[in-house]
């Protein structure tokens, strides 16, 4: 019988299935391996595992799952299924929480100190000056400072952590080892030495314009607060917000974009004068936030 752990990551990065068909699957089967065992005739008995859902079980090569693994653990990759002790704990409070976690790199983030620099592709001097600034106070100050090595503000915030030897991570919107854009690998190669590159999708997936949105909700859960730079009307870093705020962490903008300023008039904060207040306030709340995202429902563990 295939390997536990195997049977499980194969069963985490087959589309269509999420943490509610999993616990369907495992309610029914008992362990990822006998999932992959039952007949389709089986599957196809259960409710709530649509058609799709069965046609890509059926279509698993196992085998080459089992390759692809060890070619990428020979590359670097690490990876977490939703019930090791290295998935990242703060993906567990959401309610669409990945199965499992691939990252490359020196290690993952310390959620309890950090925080998220977003905004444009396209932005100002003054907005690249900003994100810069801030991001290299919050290096300083020992936090992990999180962004998803876009181009514009993320590629601006990685770059000054990198020049202050601090720690950053990326969340991609697709495989770690098709680095989006392209003209950012030397940036991924050098944040891998003191950061990380994290993503939910298998490592050798290119990005698609979907996955880029939905990295977003990984990319607030990883911090305290997140910091929109600059968002034209509509920029993907309104995403980043929207997650936040659904999540319960504190947004914070500034009156310099449509988009920025949509997100002040419904529940964004106007940034603080300076880094450092900023970093003050945000000690004196609790974490993990409260949110409506929340989930109390366990999924199973499982050994070797």
């Amino acid at each position: 019988m295939i390997a536990e752990r195997t049977a499980a990551a194969a069963l985490a990065l087959t589309e269509g299935i999420g943490w509610q068909t999993l616990n369907r699957l495992l309610s029914a089967f008992g362990t990822p391996a006998a999932v992959l065992a039952a007949t389709p005739q089986q599957v196809a008995r259960l409710r709530g595992v649509s058609a799709q859902v069965r046609a890509n079980l059926s279509a698993l090569d196992q085998g080459r799952l089992a390759e692809n693994l060890a070619r990428w653990r020979a590359e670097g990759v690490c990876f977490a299924l939703w019930y090791e002790a290295d998935y990242p704990p703060a993906f567990t409070r959401l309610a669409d929480r990945p199965l499992i976690c691939f990252w490359r790199g020196a290690a993952l983030p310390n959620s309890a100190h950090s925080i998220a620099l977003v905004g444009t592709r396209q932005p100002s001097a003054e907005s690249v000056r900003l994100a810069a600034e801030w991001a290299a106070f919050f290096a300083g100050q020992g936090w992990a400072v999180i962004s998803g090595l876009a181009r514009g503000i993320d590629s601006a915030t990685h770059k000054a952590v990198l020049a202050k030897a601090g720690y950053t991570a990326a969340v991609l919107g697709g495989g770690i080892l098709r680095v989006y854009p392209p003209e950012n690998a030397a940036v991924a190669d050098q944040l891998c030495r003191v950061g990380a590159l994290l993503s939910e999708y298998a490592p050798d997936l290119p990005v698609r314009p979907d996955w880029l949105v939905l990295r977003n909700r990984l990319i607030s859960a990883l911090c305290r607060a997140v910091i929109v730079v600059e968002a034209p009307a509509r920029s993907g870093a309104l995403h980043a917000a929207r997650y936040a705020h659904l999540q319960g962490s504190p947004v914070f903008a500034l009156p310099n974009s449509e988009g920025s300023r949509a997100l002040l008039n419904e529940f964004a904060l106007p940034l603080p004068e300076t880094p450092q207040h900023l970093l003050t306030w945000l000690r004196t709340l609790p974490f993990p936030p409260e949110s409506p995202t929340s989930v109390s429902q366990p999924l199973p563990l499982f050994g070797e």
